[in-house]
């Protein structure tokens, strides 16, 4: 059997669009570079100007052959139409963030079954700029956000707990906005613009007076307005993931505040917000990074999906429902996404060359390359002569 047949459908991952799956018949990805060019009257000489790359396209088509075709086109028909851009899962391509251009749903009612086509054209949304900087906050999140946010202005409510239990909750409030505030403030530039520095000073006052910091719409707004901010004005997102790291970790607490009165549940739904908000700032900036192997892909996925997943048993051991079933259907979604940015990516091998080896000798034995010697270097420790020891690590040839 020839390697070619042996390949057929070995990239193939199942297409997406803001988590909505439909089988993919055939996809198409247009690009290229803009240009300028110039001709000459009674001249032999031409010009060409390069004037950047062109904006990728995506053209789909996708089938739909089962029972409820019609409810599940019309499904992604509705996502297609909604604002904002989201996560495109190509059947070959990778993942890309993008807005759809165009839809259109064919029925072909005379077939056996009925069956339904829809021709779909993307194109690429990577902000650029003063925008949102290549980060996917609020994308694919905006329903389990939302929801968070519900619970919060429901179960925030530190006015009916006794003295002083309700000092400690509204201090612990003020902290975690004051911590979120001086992240925000750290990512200004000279050319921060002046509502984002109004944005500073409400965050600033909510930090600082007990009387804002009480009701849980000046908290809410206080936290998400920075998370936001911080996922606005991070543009590298590694950058982006170390910060909003740091940041998830804050509100890695739990109430030691008396159960009796529910002083605790009131704080810890304090910290459930502020988590779930930085939780999913940085699953989405997972999302955005590019990575070298599907270890480095599942480690990232691991870390996210233990934050949420605390908060998802939190919502499930308080009965909240509602928060459950959105963080859950959240989760699955980004372990999805991240599981088919892996699909592509090559894995870390480990090579027993018997003996100490050089850097050298290693690459052009595993990639018959020598001159891929530092694609393994930085994996693997080299000695004063050069060498690195018997069992090195390097990225699978592909």
């Amino acid at each position: 059997m020839s390697r070619t047949v042996c390949a057929i459908g070995k990239d193939v991952v199942p297409a997406s669009f803001k988590g909505v799956g439909f089988y993919c018949t055939e996809a198409n990805i247009e690009g290229g570079r803009r240009g300028a060019e110039g001709e000459f009257p009674f001249g032999e000489d031409t010009a060409y100007a390069d004037l950047g790359r062109k904006i990728r396209t995506f053209n789909l088509t996708a089938v739909f052959r089962e029972d409820d075709h019609i409810s599940d086109s019309m499904l992604l028909f509705s996502v297609c139409e909604s604002p904002q851009p989201g996560i495109l899962v190509h059947p070959t391509r990778g993942t890309h963030l993008v807005a759809c251009r165009q839809v259109k749903v064919s029925d072909k009612l005379e077939d056996d079954q009925g069956e339904t086509t829809a021709e779909l054209e993307f194109v690429e949304a990577n902000p650029v700029g003063t925008g949102l900087g290549g980060a996917l906050f609020g994308i694919i999140s905006s329903a389990v956000l939302a929801v968070s946010s519900a619970s919060f202005r429901r179960d925030y409510t530190p006015a009916v707990v006794a003295f002083p239990w309700i000092t400690d909750i509204v201090r612990s409030a003020q902290t975690l906005v004051q911590e979120t505030h001086d992240v925000l403030v750290q990512t200004f530039t000279t050319e921060t613009s002046s509502s984002q520095w109004r944005v500073a000073l409400k965050m600033s006052e909510v930090a600082t007076d007990p009387a804002l910091a009480v009701v849980a719409e000046n908290v809410d707004q206080a936290l998400t307005s920075g998370v936001n901010g911080i996922v606005y004005n991070l543009t590298d997102p590694e950058t982006r993931w170390r910060v909003l790291r740091r940041l998830t970790n804050k509100g890695a607490v739990t109430s030691t505040l008396p159960v009796t009165g529910g002083a605790s549940a009131i704080e810890n739904s304090l910290y459930s917000r502020f988590r779930i908000l930085t939780g999913v700032a940085l699953a989405e900036t997972a999302m955005s990074r590019r990575y070298p192997t599907v270890q480095a892909t599942k480690a990232a996925m691991e870390i996210v999906s233990a934050v949420l997943e605390d908060e998802t048993k939190a919502a499930y051991t308080i009965c909240d429902n509602e928060l459950y079933l959105e963080l859950r259907k959240y989760i699955v979604n980004f372990e999805r996404m991240m599981n088919d940015l892996a699909y592509r990516l090559p894995g870390l091998i480990t090579v027993n060359f018997q003996g100490g080896v050089h850097p050298l000798v290693a690459a052009y034995v595993i990639y018959g390359d020598a001159k891929r010697h530092r694609d393994i270097e930085p994996r693997n420790i080299i000695d004063a002569n050069g060498r690195m020891n018997r069992f090195v690590r390097a990225v699978s040839p592909t």
